[in-house]
């Protein structure tokens, strides 16, 4: 059912990008990205356990950081 309702969905987020400059390299070194992926799956969904559901082992956090694998 949720796969169904997410299917062809597209999410608009909130979020920001912070660049790490190093002066002495002369080049970005970290790239940090955090967006809301909460509200528009509450808006999408309904309800925070099918928000849950959908994270449950997800290979991405609610503030969108990937999770790494354990391997």
């Amino acid at each position: 059912r949720l796969a169904a309702t997410l299917l062809d969905q597209t999410l608009v987020m909130r979020g920001s990008v912070v660049l790490e400059w190093d002066n002495a390299m002369d080049k970005v070194i970290r790239v940090h990205f955090q967006a809301d992926m909460m509200t528009p799956l509450i808006k999408l969904l309904g309800d925070m356990k099918d928000v849950n559901s959908v994270f449950n082992k997800a290979r991405v956090t609610p503030d969108c950081r990937f999770v790494r694998s354990v391997h």
